[in-house]
């Protein structure tokens, strides 16, 4: 935590054909996108649960006035939020009122996941004032899993002139990972924050790729810098397709308020393979969905090494539906039957 410190559907037959990367996730998209719908669940919230840090402000070189801060997620529901800050024009006639505008914008990180944070900066132009303190506009739930599938390695203190956040990412998951950035919230020797950064974007990271980033703080709060609070991970959603053969895919839809590794498909077993927490402390549900590609294709949940007789799995003809409860605490999870 900082600061004390993410339709018509063809039948798939049963033989997968080779075809092209671009068809095969075209088709994977379509399909999930179309006629598997994921049923709707609620899961309740409490807005007091999303909090901002203490705020601070200083002026950079060209005279704008940045506004810092972190928004704390201390529930068990990811979430996107928006922030907003009024602001007004300065005036030379102090009989008039001076013209006021809003401000909104996303937190540096899209998707805030449980017991995380992200900063969010804002930058006024000069001859304008702030009118308050930034606040929190809009909070959403994302039912979007936790893939845990980069690895950062750096170090929380300043390097270089610059001072600078420098390190690499390392891509340990199984697919593609596209327009990745690292923030992070900047910190005085006294522990205020007084600035948040974000790194240059990295297009893509291949499974097993490590690539290195840096984030600089600004010119007129560098010679501050003491160290770097706890860096965080924005990307673009991963497509949800399992590599099965050179040149296959398998497209899926998983579900779950969760933290989820190491997913993988294994070609001997026919299955797909991951690790899972549940943010909350009681457990919760999982929504798995994958093409049927058969009749008579029959489709297991083992949980940690044992069949799990609690799991539903129903096929409508052309898609598997999987749902299962997830036990408190951490389980290896084993979907077995995924294509025959």
């Amino acid at each position: 935590m900082y600061d004390s410190p993410k339709k018509s559907l063809k039948r798939i037959r049963k033989t997968i054909i080779l075809v092209t990367v671009v068809v095969v996730l075209a088709i994977s998209l379509h399909i999930i996108g179309s006629t598997i719908s994921f049923p709707s669940r609620v899961f309740a919230y409490d807005n007091s649960l999303i909090k901002m840090t203490e705020q601070k402000s200083f002026s950079d070189s060209h005279g704008n006035l940045n506004v810092v801060g972190v928004v704390n997620n201390f529930g068990r529901v990811p979430v996107s939020v928006t922030v907003g800050l009024n602001a007004a024009a300065t005036t030379v006639d102090s009989s008039k009122d001076a013209p006021t505008f809003f401000i909104k914008q996303p937190i540096y990180g899209r998707i805030i996941y449980p017991f995380t944070g992200a900063p969010f900066k804002f930058v006024i132009p000069p001859q304008h004032v702030v009118t308050g303190k930034a606040f929190i506009i809009d909070v959403k739930q994302i039912l979007e899993p936790n893939w845990n599938v980069l690895s950062l390695n750096y170090s929380n203190m300043p390097v270089g002139k610059e001072g600078a956040l420098i390190g690499t990412a390392r891509n340990i998951g199984s697919f593609d990972l596209h327009n990745v950035s690292v923030y992070a919230s900047v910190h005085s020797r006294n522990g205020t924050q007084i600035d948040s950064v974000r790194s240059n974007v990295i297009p893509i990271i291949k499974p097993a790729q490590q690539i290195a980033f840096i984030a600089k703080p600004d010119t007129a709060v560098k010679s501050d810098v003491f160290y770097y609070s706890c860096a965080g991970l924005d990307l673009d959603a991963p497509i949800t397709t399992l590599v099965i053969a050179p040149g296959q895919f398998l497209p899926y839809d998983l579900r779950a308020l969760a933290r989820v590794s190491d997913l993988q498909y294994d070609n001997a077993t026919d299955s797909i393979n991951f690790a899972i927490t549940y943010y909350s402390s009681t457990g919760g549900p999982l929504s798995l969905k994958i093409p049927q590609t058969s009749e008579k294709q029959s489709v297991s949940v083992i949980m940690d090494g044992t069949l799990y007789k609690k799991a539903s799995v129903k096929m409508n003809g052309k898609t598997v539906f999987v749902d299962f409860f997830v036990p408190p605490e951490s389980h290896n999870i084993q979907i077995k039957g995924v294509r025959s």
